[in-house]
């Protein structure tokens, strides 16, 4: 047979159309595994971040309370009462002590610690907290544990805790990391050095050596996360995926290329799983109280979301607020918060008329005018008057600065006073609030936690009051958790406080219990603008 030109262009063009397809769809299932197994790793990194920053705080708090008791005699009676007290309320930590030079002289496991010497530290941080990363005890030789001095006073925890996550993967690698030295705190799993070497602050996922790896930077502390996930299982998935596309021919190609596509973008994927959990009610609300810092009276309560899975298992905030914003979810989650605080509110407004609830919003509420038909209708739903409820958002979330003003300003001319949250955080704070008019502003925790310390950002806090009453924008500070915070911010201007000091998030039956307590019945007659 003659092989004509036109017949090798038409065979041509029929093995082109008869592959393109296939092609097509082993191309959007390598795409879509690769961002599923991004996605999966990224949520480990997410949790370990989230249980290291848990166990940070929780030793910040203890050292802390140690150090301002102001103790002459480090492991005296009460001393070490203190160190036990700290020990039995905290989640992570197994014990505090007092340590002299590399020596533990007491602590809240009683005598039988005393004496211990842990040796040379192996890590010396900038602002002299020591670490121990390797820490046996006599008493608990088949354990190792971490210990973390400052000031004197060391707090010892498991080794495992931060990297303590459950996957559903073999063959994972997880560690925490600090910044910006990139030295490996605990992990389990082979760390690859040069992921190390991919550390520069900002959260990240890659692929390197078999793994899938993400890096999860540091949001308060200077410990970051790293997991590592096999490709092999991506690998597998690939290869059996397109030994089934390349016979079936271009129908069932591309029939497969789209069902590839769905599974891959549904099966494990953050954003699916939260469409399911909305579905399945699974989200609730928590209240933190708000307090004038005069009177301690509980003056307002912020509405927080929280995510209890139907394992039980609890997913941070800060672990699922980001994937939902991402992913266009975010505005059905504040629908959810306003449903359901409606749906629990009752009589609270009419009860308490001077009382508040504030609701956090998102980038694309606070940009979208039909936020503010959400809010009417949770108003009437609730009987709330003007002031009852509050308007939250991060300054983050003004990526649009006209925009937000718009909305911002219907929102204030429907009686919706407007918080800016986390105020401080952010690159261009100052600018925010000469374009937009808010009536409230809220002190980030990062700054709070610095009042009455020797930190480099100790004065900032004293910079945004000052500021902020130039501007005639009530304060209010957020993880107050000391006596000497609370005193501290009064004296300088700040009339309300919010933190554990004054009370946890908690559910509304328990919100209702300590409001009569803080705002009886006859004391109801209170200033609409929470005072």
């Amino acid at each position: 047979m003659k092989i004509t030109p036109l017949l090798v262009v038409n065979t041509f063009a029929a093995v082109v159309g008869l592959l393109a397809p296939v092609v097509l769809s082993a191309y959007v299932t390598q795409r879509e595994a690769l961002r599923n197994e991004e996605n999966r790793a990224l949520s480990y990194a997410l949790d370990v971040l989230a249980r290291s920053e848990a166990v940070t705080n929780q030793i910040d708090v203890g050292i802390k309370r140690l150090v301002a008791s102001g103790a002459s005699n480090p492991c005296s009676t009460s001393n070490q009462e203190l160190m036990k007290e700290i020990d039995l309320s905290s989640s992570y930590i197994q014990a505090m002590g007092h340590i002299a030079g590399n020596q533990i002289v007491c602590s809240s496991l009683g005598v039988e610690t005393g004496s211990v010497d842990l040796g040379p530290a192996d890590m010396v941080r900038a602002s002299g907290v020591r670490l121990w990363l390797n820490v046996q005890f006599p008493f608990a030789r088949n354990a190792e544990f971490l210990a973390v001095e400052r000031d004197g006073y060391v707090a010892i925890v498991h080794k495992d805790l931060p990297i303590d996550a459950t996957t559903d993967v073999d063959g994972v690698s997880l560690a925490t990391v600090t910044y910006p030295e990139a030295q490996i705190v605990t992990g389990r799993g082979a760390i690859n050095p040069a992921w190390l070497a991919a550390i520069d602050g900002k959260s990240k996922t890659f692929i390197s050596n078999g793994y899938v790896v993400a890096i999860a930077a540091p949001k308060r502390y200077y410990i970051g996360a790293i997991s590592a996930v096999p490709t092999r299982e991506l690998d597998k998935r690939i290869y059996s995926t397109s030994l089934i596309t390349i016979p079936v021919g271009i129908l069932a190609s591309l029939l497969l290329a789209w069902s590839v596509f769905r599974i891959a973008k549904t099966r494990t994927a953050m954003p699916a799983v939260i469409k399911s959990a909305l579905k399945q009610r699974e989200f609730f609300l928590e209240y933190q109280p708000l307090v004038e810092l005069a009177t301690g009276r509980w003056i307002g309560a912020e509405a927080l979301i929280r995510w209890r899975r139907t394992t039980g298992e609890v997913v941070p905030p800060d672990i699922f607020i980001p994937v939902a914003e991402a992913c266009g979810l975010i505005q059905q989650i504040s629908q959810y918060v306003a449903k359901q605080f409606a749906s629990e509110a009752g009589d609270l407004f009419r009860r308490y008329p001077g009382f508040h609830v504030g609701i956090n919003v998102a980038a694309a509420d606070i940009h979208d005018e039909a936020t503010v038909l959400m809010f009417r209708e949770l108003a009437a739903a609730t009987g709330a008057g003007r002031n009852n409820i509050i308007v939250e958002a991060t300054e983050r979330s003004f990526t649009d600065h006209s925009r937000a003003a718009t909305v911002i300003k219907q929102m204030r001319q429907e009686g919706f006073p407007v918080a800016i949250d986390d105020f401080g955080t952010g690159y261009s704070s100052l600018a925010y609030l000469e374009r937009i008019r808010f009536d409230y502003l809220k002190i980030d925790k990062s700054f709070v936690d610095t009042v009455n310390t020797d930190a480099a950002t100790s004065g900032v806090v004293l910079h945004i009051i000052e500021m902020a009453k130039a501007l005639n924008i009530e304060m209010i500070a957020e993880g107050v958790e000391t006596e000497l915070q609370a005193q501290f911010l009064y004296e300088q201007g700040v009339r309300f406080g919010q933190g554990w000091l004054f009370g946890k998030p908690m559910p509304f039956s328990q919100l209702l219990e300590g409001l009569e307590k803080s705002m009886p019945m006859a004391n109801h007659q209170a200033d609409s603008r929470v005072s």
